[in-house]
């Protein structure tokens, strides 16, 4: 028989609306990394939180060395050693890297915490996973790849076994991608076993030594990787065979729209120069700490250049804030969707015409009615996928909640659309379907700029790509002249 160390079986959980689980059963062997992966809201996150005690199943049972346990919280899945790297850090930022990682799970003398044992310890464990920094330093000032391992380190500090990461490696350059992958091979090797959610399918077929495949909250396939492809694991993803996306040769002759001149903040971009025509999708490329994300926050108002002219339909414009950047046609989709796009606990509705609130008030009140018939128009028009316009938006996959963020921008009736790595963390067809999307409103005479790591996304979806690098703009480039992403890198780093 197999040596599995966790068993869940016939596992079956419901929201309101959602079957999120239906009789799932999932095997992970002792020693193993075991790949989880499915389209976004197939029910990959929501099976870890009932393993991890965050949600209750209805139905099934969990087996753990082959003891069944019954979970009533995080507390007693880790004391079990189960232990989660979430999707989402959550580390207190404001505090130094080894309370962080003893935070819950501190080292207590005879005087209160033992603050002594407790650096020395938190150095030790950080040295395991490659982390060689001061343990009092302050976690806010850490890299997000470091902030990760100080959350691998709070796993590993409570002698976990089991360790669940989520979609760890969203926030991370290739570089740090490629060590956190071979830590997770290192940790396998000393005897830990591994769940690996990600949406990057070369990741799974590189590290992973099983792969079960969940859709619409079933499972639909367990395979061990060494006989499966990239073409298998969509086709299974999906239910159907997906074309391989390529790009769409697009002809743009609008006029320009948005002109950049001269713009500079500090260190982190200098004399960028550009313009963008109506309809055009032009894309912003480069390393990260090139320098995109900033620059699309200052033409959009959150930060303040110190320098530089904006002109909007061949007008000068000073933006000193968002609000007056949306006052002028302009939406902005952030990169960090769940902490600055979304309201998690407000409806869809809600979330869908918060900028038109002004729009909607009506004899003193908000004319909810009419927000609900726009918020009816956009699910029917770009097809999101949620049980109703008053079901919160926090229980929708990720795919479906940037739909929402875009849909939010076009009832408002912006012409000129930042999206801010639109895809991140978000499966491989639902990537697709954003696509289609820019595609579809750039051809009816919205812009968007579309700042993206993915090298290959910018390529497909992209008519023109400025390259940066460490703050400065190397080149803008037709898209279809670009190749590959190495093309891109020997422009940035020239």
């Amino acid at each position: 028989m197999d040596n599995y160390i966790l068993q869940m079986k016939d596992i079956s959980k419901s929201f309101p609306g959602v079957k999120a689980l239906q009789h799932v059963t999932i095997e992970v062997r002792q020693g193993e990394i075991h790949g989880l992966i499915g389209e976004n809201g197939a029910g990959k996150s929501t099976l870890m939180k009932v393993l991890m005690g965050i949600y209750h199943a209805e139905e099934g049972d969990i087996l753990l060395e082959g003891r069944k346990l019954k979970i009533s919280g995080p507390k007693e899945a880790i004391d079990q050693g189960i232990g989660m790297v979430p999707q989402e850090l959550n580390l207190n930022p404001f505090v130094s890297a080894a309370e962080n990682i003893y935070l819950g799970n501190e080292i207590k003398g005879p005087r209160g915490i033992d603050w002594k044992r407790t650096n020395e310890e938190a150095k030790k464990v950080m040295a395991s996973v490659g982390l060689e920094i001061n343990p009092n330093v302050i976690v806010n000032r850490l890299s997000a790849a470091q902030q990760q391992l100080i959350q691998l380190s709070r796993v590993l500090a409570t002698g976990a076994k089991l360790l669940i990461f989520d979609e760890p490696t969203a926030s991370l350059t290739t570089k740090e991608t490629e060590t956190l992958l071979n830590l997770m091979r290192k940790l396998r090797d000393e005897g830990k076993t591994i769940i690996f959610i990600t949406h990057h399918l070369d990741e799974l077929l590189s590290t992973t030594d099983r792969i079960t495949v969940l859709r619409d909250g079933q499972v639909v396939s367990v395979d061990e990787t060494s006989t499966i492809d990239e073409s298998d694991l969509i086709e299974e993803m999906a239910g159907k065979k997906m074309a391989k996306q390529t790009r769409v040769e697009r002809t743009v002759n609008g006029e320009e729209i948005l002109k950049v001149e001269h713009f500079s903040r500090g260190r982190e971009f200098r004399d960028i120069n550009f313009s963008v025509k109506k309809g055009e999708i032009f894309g912003i490329g480069g390393l990260v700490g090139a320098g995109r994300t900033e620059l699309i926050s200052a033409i959009f108002g959150i930060t303040r250049k110190e320098s530089g002219t904006l002109y909007l339909e061949g007008k000068q414009v000073d933006i000193k804030s968002p609000n007056e950047a949306v006052a002028l046609g302009m939406g902005f989709l952030p990169e960090e969707r769940r902490a600055h796009g979304i309201f998690p606990i407000l409806s869809v509705k809600e979330n869908l015409v918060v900028p038109m609130f002004h729009k909607l008030f009506k004899a003193g009140k908000i004319d909810y009615g009419e927000a609900k018939k726009i918020t009816e128009n956009y699910i029917e028009r770009i097809s999101i996928k949620t049980p109703s316009v008053e079901t919160q938006i926090k229980s929708l996959s990720g795919g479906n909640q940037q739909k929402v963020i875009l849909s939010r921008w076009l009832a408002e009736g912006a012409r000129v659309i930042f999206m801010d790595e639109p895809t991140r963390g978000i499966d491989v067809n639902a990537k697709a379907e954003i696509y289609d999307l820019i595609r579809e409103i750039t051809n009816d005479g919205v812009t968007v700029i579309v700042v993206s790591s993915e090298h290959e996304e910018l390529m497909l979806l992209c008519d023109r790509i400025m390259i940066m690098h460490e703050g400065e703009q190397k080149a803008i480039v037709d898209a279809k002249e670009i190749k590959t992403s190495q093309d891109i890198l020997e422009i940035a780093l020239r």
